[in-house]
């Protein structure tokens, strides 16, 4: 905990009357939702897709939050303690991290930038360091994980706040590593202010003016992909990919084994590399995570035998694999995504390409039809279900993603998600692979604004051993 007055000290903030009545109060916490706010809490007004933090300020008092930082009066009674700032969220960041007694300077923190790949980097990363004896914390979009306890995101992205906080139970965990995806949206919103990142490593050459900046910003190693625009930068910028500073070659695709083979080259050295992980992608995010785990003193030798068991979880894993029969996972939620993974399994797919999917109820209408279209074209045949349905009927949601195909030969349409899955084992043949679009590590599904225990991986296993 820290005092108020110690806490505020360092801040340029215009204070009310309140903020003398507050500064012995003991804070514990930095938070930007109401329902989390007490007596112990700042309260910061943030803006998100969901509310504007400053119109719910009301309920934070209410709950005994007597700290507000905002950008505006909020008409508070007088024992509230109101800090006026021009931009709130640009102060989350250091509010949080002095709150919790900068957790980051106990750790080695590395940082994860791109369009595409990042959780794969950050699971593999993850493997490799464990594998060497290292303790672990991850954030990535599927959740934070620390000391082997998974808890899954929610509805809105990490904010700055919430990222401290997780640095700080890593921190009391006894980890020595933190891993941090950081979205455009995380970006946009200054979530990565206040964190002193020892590398940095964008996994796609493309760059948005919030990556340009972060990468720029003086983190002592940034790596990029080869092919990517010179990057001013204060450290040292080193190149990865099929040439660079640490690059891969050699490349073939095992089929048996079920992963890439390739070269690991890095100054004077060479180690063969098996990944178990297809796609044209493999061998790029494995030398990603290979550069990061070179950075902070890992050998080579090491890094190539770790990535042998390095399988991110969720990305194009496969959960069954028996008499030439294969059942893969996914998140590929996107269109082109999903079509990129299943023209990847198409070359290993001696007989028949089928995914399993379904799309979100209450949201994401957008993206329902191009989904269903990229399935169709890919796939032999397409099982449509509930996937996270809320408040709305799966067969409405359903409907949306099958309503522009025009072959009703080449799919099926099973409200039970349950039902589905067992129903596409069932047409398993040898040679035949079965992509399941899910999420990596949250087992749950969201009906009627509940989420319920559900696992797509239990139910496939169980199918197969009935089968």
């Amino acid at each position: 905990m820290t005092r108020a007055d110690k806490l505020f000290s360092p801040f340029p903030f215009q204070r009310s009357r309140g903020a003398l009545e507050v500064y012995d109060l003991k804070i514990k916490d930095v938070v930007t939702d109401p329902v989390g706010a007490d007596l112990s809490t700042v309260y910061v007004c943030v803006s998100t897709p969901l509310f504007d933090g400053h119109d719910h300020t009301s309920q934070a008092y209410a709950n005994g939050c007597r700290c507000f930082v905002a950008a505006r009066g909020l008409g508070l009674p007088q024992d509230a303690a109101v800090y006026i700032t021009e931009d709130p969220e640009a102060h989350l960041g250091d509010l949080a991290a002095r709150c919790f007694g900068y957790p980051a300077r106990s750790l080695t923190v590395i940082g994860l930038v791109g369009t595409h790949g990042k959780t794969s980097v950050a699971y593999t990363l993850a493997a490799v360091l464990q594998k060497a004896g290292r303790k672990v914390a991850m954030l990535t979009s599927d959740g934070v994980e620390i000391d082997g306890v998974f808890s899954a995101s929610g509805a809105v992205a990490p904010n700055a706040a919430d990222i401290e906080r997780m640095l700080y139970a890593a921190r009391r965990k006894g980890a020595e590593f933190a891993i941090v995806e950081l979205s455009s949206y995380m970006l946009m919103h200054k979530a990565e202010r206040s964190i002193p990142f020892a590398a940095l490593l964008l996994t796609t050459p493309t760059l948005d003016e919030g990556m340009q900046e972060l990468l720029g910003g003086g983190a002592p190693l940034v790596f990029v992909p080869n092919g990517t625009p010179y990057i001013e930068t204060k450290g040292r910028l080193l190149y990865y990919g099929s040439v660079g500073d640490i690059a891969f070659g050699d490349v073939r695709t095992e089929n048996e084994r079920l992963g890439t083979a390739f070269s690991l080259t890095y100054k004077e050295e060479t180690y063969p590399v098996f990944y178990p992980v297809v796609g044209d992608f493999a061998p790029h995010n494995a030398t990603a995570a290979a550069a990061l785990a070179l950075s902070v003193g890992i050998s080579l030798e090491s890094v190539a035998a770790s990535l042998s068991v390095a399988q991110p979880t969720g990305r194009l894993e496969c959960i069954f694999k028996e008499n030439g029969a294969r059942v893969f996972v996914d998140t590929a939620y996107e269109a082109r995504e999903l079509d990129r993974v299943l023209r990847i399994l198409r070359t290993v797919t001696p007989g028949k390409l089928s995914v399993l999917l379904g799309s979100v109820g209450g949201r994401a209408v957008a993206r329902r039809a191009p989904l269903g279209l990229a399935a169709s074209a890919a796939a032999d045949f397409v099982y449509f279900t509930a996937d996270d349905p809320d408040g709305e009927h799966p067969l409405d949601v359903i409907g949306d993603m099958t309503g522009q195909i025009k072959d009703p030969l080449r799919y099926l349409s099973i409200a039970s998600r349950h039902e589905a899955i067992l129903r596409a084992c069932a047409d398993l043949r040898a040679g035949d692979t079965l992509l399941i679009l899910t999420k990596a590590r949250d087992h749950t599904q969201l009906v009627g604004g509940v989420k319920r225990r559900f696992s797509d991986r239990d139910i496939v296993i169980k199918a197969v051993q009935r089968g």
